[in-house]
């Protein structure tokens, strides 16, 4: 898995958490769909959204005189390489502990889920474990 870059402050992740639901839209559409208390000028989530695209988090194509904004990586994604890279600087036993914390706050439903995706990587990794 690549480590996506980190998505810096509050309007950043309300932008990119708008994206992942809509999946791609302009500067107006994303603003339309930020809550009101971060529905700031047109100019600064423009900026924002350029600055998500030059870090590598989003890609933008013209449409007309406006940017089509899209995530270049799912929230899953993202999420899991965020996940990982805290773990990877903990020692074992942090992270030992904090994967039970994790799991340990699932409900029963999400708990079946998790097992059953385990159990998918586990088949896909095949007998060796790779």
């Amino acid at each position: 898995m690549r480590e996506s870059p980190r998505v810096q402050g509050e309007l950043q992740a309300e932008i990119m958490a708008v994206l992942w639901r809509i999946e791609a839209g302009t500067v107006e559409r994303i603003r339309s769909e930020l809550p009101e208390s971060s529905r700031g000028a047109y100019t600064t989530v423009q900026t924002v959204c350029n600055r998500l695209a030059e870090r590598g988090l989003l890609a933008r194509a013209r449409d007309g005189q406006a940017f089509v904004y899209r995530p270049t990586v799912t929230e899953a994604d993202y999420v899991a390489s965020s996940v990982s890279s805290a773990l990877a600087a903990a020692s074992e036993p942090a992270r030992r502990v904090a994967l039970a914390q994790l799991v340990g706050g699932l409900d029963a439903s999400e708990l079946a889920d998790l097992r059953a995706l385990a159990r998918r990587i586990e088949i896909a990794r095949g007998p060796d474990g790779r």
